[in-house]
């Protein structure tokens, strides 16, 4: 039987939960959110952390959805942030206070303060900013990352305009590097794993 292609479409508020419970599974074993959450498991606080996330972006109209045809079923999800709206406010994230404390714990509020590290390497010059990408660890391998990303890379191409991203993981460098992004540098967490920025022009 041939594989069925995911549909892609921006998400829906009404999409958040659903969406936020497949993130946290992708990103059960993501180095960096393993480092900030200190609790475990883990996938049900990334869930509450990424759901977050994805809440304060998605009125930037940037925030997908990939979903099985058949069933509806969300496989999958990419955060983008258009130009010149990477840097969130602080205050955008004052009134998910109570989901973040949950998520990371009193232990895990100091960590997340070094995160700023990370965005003090942010490109200046305008992009797109793919946030946070996962695929659901049981529907890899079906398209989904790839179908995730095509919308804004095409958006990127038409308009002249590069795109960024920061892996977590050495495995996924090659994955992205299928879709021209490029390692500007290496760089490490004070006391936490490695980081790769990713640039593609």
């Amino acid at each position: 039987m041939a594989r069925v292609a995911p549909t892609v479409r921006l998400a829906r508020a009404a999409d958040i939960d659903e969406l936020a419970q497949v993130l946290g599974r992708a990103f059960d074993d993501d180095p960096v959110m393993n480092h900030v959450i200190t609790a475990r498991p883990v996938a049900p606080r990334a869930a509450l952390l990424l759901g977050t996330i994805a809440k304060v972006h998605l009125d930037d109209g940037a925030v997908y959805v990939a979903e099985d045809p058949s069933t509806g079923a969300i496989l999958g999800g990419a955060i983008w942030a258009p130009p010149d709206r990477w840097k969130t406010p602080l205050l955008a994230y004052v009134k998910h206070l109570p989901s973040v404390l949950r998520a990371v714990g009193l232990r895990g509020i100091p960590k997340i303060s070094v995160l700023d590290a990370i965005e003090r390497e942010h490109p200046t010059a305008p992009h797109y900013y793919l946030a946070v990408i996962g695929t659901d660890p049981a529907q890899q391998g079906r398209g989904v990352g790839g179908a995730l990303v095509a919308p804004i890379l095409e958006r990127c191409d038409t308009e002249g305009l590069p795109a960024y991203l920061e892996s977590s993981k050495e495995s996924n460098v090659g994955y992205y590097a299928r879709f021209r992004f490029e390692v500007t540098k290496p760089f490490t967490l004070k006391g936490g794993p490695p980081l790769w920025f990713m640039w593609r022009s």
